[in-house]
């Protein structure tokens, strides 16, 4: 009687119990098995490497996107992102002079000053202390009307202590904190001055705002990726416009 032949997959798995039993078989599942790890740990880093800096590049934006002018934000905006359901913060910012009163010494310094409104920053962590050298915490609220937070170089600078006025035009402010991190401080000029921050409720009362001020208005926003990504098209459209002058679109997708 002649002898059955062994197929294809008996001598396929007679080879390969042979490999194994050499350990040429071991070698090569585990040379595949730490390649296979080794490109997942690689993904996983990749992803979470990107994910954090968006989130860096957001808080120093101040949000999601960001709309910048030289002038108030026209409302459609701002209207535009709330029917999104996406948050809003409006700021604005410009140089001015800080002094003492006379009882402190009359010191002045130019000072960059920001006035906030509720619920800023959208991204990012706004750190402050209650004092200089002191330590610092994470805050999600903004200057109480009437106070002023502030660098702790303008307190040098002016001879000032914490408690005392700050004179900003023609209003006068309680320093109550000290600025210690501002997420969406920016580059610049300007970056270079001591900061003051204000409710900007207050703003009117300093009579800063004027004709011929250096002024940046921002209206920042926030929300989910979906919605943000359709207020930054729409955004984008309105800003190519022909004859719009002096709106700027900031965002990870628009640079």
């Amino acid at each position: 009687m002649q002898n059955k032949r062994p197929s294809f997959w008996q001598l396929g798995w007679r080879s390969m119990e042979r490999d194994w039993r050499a350990g040429e078989l071991r070698l090569l599942v585990l040379a595949v098995t730490l390649a296979v790890a080794a490109l997942t740990a690689v993904g996983f880093f990749a992803d979470r490497l990107q994910n954090g800096l968006a989130r860096d590049a957001r808080a120093l934006i101040g949000g999601d996107a960001v709309i910048s002018s030289d002038n108030p934000t026209p409302p459609a905006f701002e209207a535009q992102a709330r029917a999104l359901g996406l948050d809003t913060v409006q700021t604005l910012g410009f140089p001015t002079m800080g002094r003492a009163r006379e009882e402190e010494g009359g010191a002045a310094r130019l000072v960059a000053l920001k006035a906030v409104g509720q619920g800023y920053p959208l991204r990012g962590s706004l750190r402050v202390a209650e004092a200089p050298q002191g330590p610092d915490t994470a805050t999600r609220d903004i200057p109480a009307p009437g106070t002023a937070w502030v660098d702790a170089a303008l307190l040098v600078a002016l001879d000032l202590q914490m408690g005392q006025p700050l004179l900003l035009g023609d209003a006068s402010f309680t320093v109550s904190r000290v600025i210690v991190v501002e997420p969406d401080r920016g580059a610049g000029f300007m970056s270079f001055a001591p900061r003051v921050m204000i409710n900007h409720a207050d703003l009117a009362a300093t009579a800063l705002v004027q004709p011929a001020s250096r002024l940046t208005y921002r209206l920042a926003v926030a929300g989910a990726d979906a919605p943000v990504a359709q207020f930054v098209r729409w955004a984008r459209a309105e800003t190519d416009k022909p004859g719009v002058r002096g709106l700027r679109l900031e965002s990870l997708e628009g640079g």
